[in-house]
């Protein structure tokens, strides 16, 4: 039986059920709240008012409609973040960035990337930036079927990570009772206090949901769906669409999946717990406009409409500080409009099919890695679902064959592994268009991680 609260798209106060009438109305939303925050933003003479006069921009009274919006270029994107942080530092003494529109004594809340690739980009919050941040994080928990009263456990890891002390703090807000072990405390703690508290929901990455499930029967003498869990709340990798993932939950757990993002500049979405896995439900749309999207190549704007694919920009409508405005996330999205297949929502949702700066060129043939993930985690059972692509130089141009690397599930004989290697191969040229070589490893060969997992591994050749 579901356990999903559908949340009504009349949250947005739009009655309509036209794909076309709807995003209409969600433009009057959007315009409406832009001419405000283009004037707010403006008044930030260190960054934001120097990247309008960059793009011609002489007055917040030259943008006139939200076309004229969509036409400005990228304001943000990770490295510019990262130098505006570091300029602050130098400047004022405080890493917020340049492009924080707030007194440094607003920001009474920091959550950061995990900055795997240098320095971590720091999120800032205002009290408004955070109540409206708990909203929408309430929204996905009613969304997920989560209850005020329900013992949650989170096993993300807290640090700073916007999935960590943000998403404890909006679980309170919400009425919700979390237990904060965090993914530091490690697979062994985890289910000790799992099997403790009998929380009925669980906060993990999918990395962490395939340990529990592999190490409870050790850990704990019994199998994780003795222990009671029955939503199971997944974010920072992916992986939590694969079908075969979710099946595997289900045998396990016996509990339903969802899939988010959010946190971040009032962003969230999250996915039903359909079987098919059909996108993530934006329940943010009055907060930012996630989806702006634009050509990856030529950064000009690409008409929004179901079926849509494109770079995103991102741009939080009430945000007060450091705001994402005209932000290059850098993902590459292909957008639904209308009812959802899976569970009737109707709205927008959304696929995440790559990252514009981990797409990889294979004599001319254009994929992302999350594309090959997917094709892989059809194998399972007989594969783990670990895998890593390894590449001799940095992404994107890839020397022909592309090297994949994937993990055998537990009960795969090794005398099975030449022919799944082969089934690998050809279910990749038959989808993708390319044929890599598959290397098959022994389960358990991969390293494993709580946190994010990288699935492109760059091995420099020996001369």
């Amino acid at each position: 039986m579901s356990t999903t609260h559908h949340l009504s798209p009349n949250y947005l106060g739009i009655a309509t059920r036209d794909p076309g009438e709807y995003l209409a109305e969600l433009d009057k939303i959007r315009w409406q709240k832009l001419q405000r925050q283009i004037r707010y933003v403006w008044s930030n003479e260190d960054y934001f008012r120097q990247r309008f006069i960059e793009a011609g921009v002489t007055s917040p009274d030259d943008i006139k409609t939200l076309d004229d919006f969509r036409r400005l270029p990228a304001f943000l994107d990770k490295v510019r973040h990262r130098d505006s942080q570091d300029a602050s530092l130098a400047r004022y003494g405080h890493p917020l960035g340049l492009h924080l529109t707030t007194a440094p004594e607003n920001a009474i809340h920091l959550a950061a990337t995990s900055g795997t690739t240098g320095t971590p980009t720091f999120y800032v919050f205002s009290r408004k930036d955070l109540d409206i941040t708990y909203k929408v994080l309430g929204r996905m928990f009613q969304f997920a079927g989560i209850r005020p009263g329900d013992t949650t456990f989170h096993a993300f890891g807290l640090s700073l990570w916007l999935a960590g002390i943000t998403y404890v703090q909006a679980l309170e807000a919400y009425g919700a009772r979390p237990v904060a072990v965090g993914a530091e405390g490690g697979v062994p703690k985890i289910l000790r206090y799992i099997e403790l508290t009998r929380p009925r929901v669980l906060f993990a990455t999918p990395s962490m949901v395939n340990q529990l499930i592999e190490r409870a029967p050790q850990e704990l003498g019994k199998p994780v769906g003795a222990l009671g869990i029955e939503i199971i709340y997944c974010s920072g990798e992916p992986g939590a669409g694969l079908p075969a993932f979710r099946q595997r939950v289900r045998e396990h757990f016996g509990a339903q999946v969802f899939d988010a993002t959010g946190g971040a500049w009032h962003n969230g979405t999250i996915s039903c717990a359909s079987e098919h896995y059909h996108g993530m439900h934006y329940l943010a749309d009055d907060y930012c406009f996630r989806y702006d999207l634009v050509d990856p190549a030529t950064k000009q704007p690409i008409e929004i409409k179901d079926g849509a694919v494109g770079e995103a920009i991102h741009t939080a409508l009430e945000y007060e500080a450091a705001p994402s405005f005209r932000n290059a996330t850098g993902d590459i999205l292909r957008l639904h409009v209308g009812e959802c297949p899976g569970c009737g929502h109707f709205g927008v949702r959304m696929e995440i099919i790559g990252r514009a700066d981990d797409m990889l060129a294979i004599k001319g043939v254009k994929v992302y890695p999350a594309a090959i993930q997917n094709v892989v985690g059809q194998f399972q059972p007989k594969v783990s679902g670990e895998l890593r692509i390894r590449l001799d130089a940095p992404p994107p141009r890839v020397e022909p064959p592309l090297q994949l690397a994937v993990e055998a599930g537990p009960d795969t004989p090794q005398a099975e592994w030449p022919a799944l290697a082969k089934s690998i191969e050809q279910r990749i040229r038959e989808l993708l268009t390319f044929r890599p070589v598959v290397t098959v490893l022994p389960f358990g060969s991969l390293p494993r991680s709580g946190q994010k997992t990288k699935l492109i591994e760059v091995v420099p050749q020996a001369a």
